[in-house]
């Protein structure tokens, strides 16, 4: 044996495996993002509307409401124009939000996990934003309905978009 002290090369290893784990955000990307944001809202809707829409817990208004701001733009907010922006929102405008911000979220691995922490945020307004103000059950009951669908949606857009191009990873 030798007098020389061997230092562990792990540290300069996981450093070149994060910078060369760079991914640009392209084309494919984005559409990959869409598709797991599709899939996702896809995904979510029995448990955020199916579930308690069986236990009697479901309402039309906040639907509607969320399709107010419409009225920006002089269209009559209505259940439809509720569902067709709640689609777009999770088919189009979260993926690319996501697409941003995921790298910079946690955990750092599985990177997939990183979709979930991202949905817990969006949660965070969607909670006061639809809040049901009914008795004690039907509001616990959205609270967990609503957390778990959010759940859903992030884990199968960060799943989505970690198998089919990887999550991009870029610097600031």
């Amino acid at each position: 044996m030798s007098g020389e002290t061997s230092e562990s090369p792990t540290p300069a290893v996981d450093e070149e495996l994060v910078e060369s784990f760079e991914i640009p955000i392209t084309g494919h990307v984005v559409v990959a993002a869409m598709g797991g944001g599709l899939l996702g809202t896809v995904a979510m809707l029995p448990v955020l509307v199916g579930i308690p829409g069986l236990l009697g817990l479901f309402r039309t208004g906040p639907v509607t409401e969320f399709a107010g701001f419409a009225s920006f733009f002089g269209l009559e907010p209505t259940v439809l124009l509720g569902i067709v922006l709640f689609g777009f929102g999770g088919t189009v405008v979260l993926p690319l939000t996501f697409l941003v911000v995921g790298a910079f979220m946690p955990p750092e691995t599985p990177r997939y996990l990183r979709g979930a922490t991202f949905a817990t945020a969006f949660w965070v307004g969607f909670l006061p934003a639809f809040w049901p103000g009914a008795d004690l059950f039907t509001t616990a009951s959205y609270v967990v309905f609503s957390l778990a669908g959010h759940w859903i949606y992030g884990l199968t857009l960060g799943f989505v978009l970690t198998r089919t191009t990887g999550l991009p990873q870029h610097e600031v």
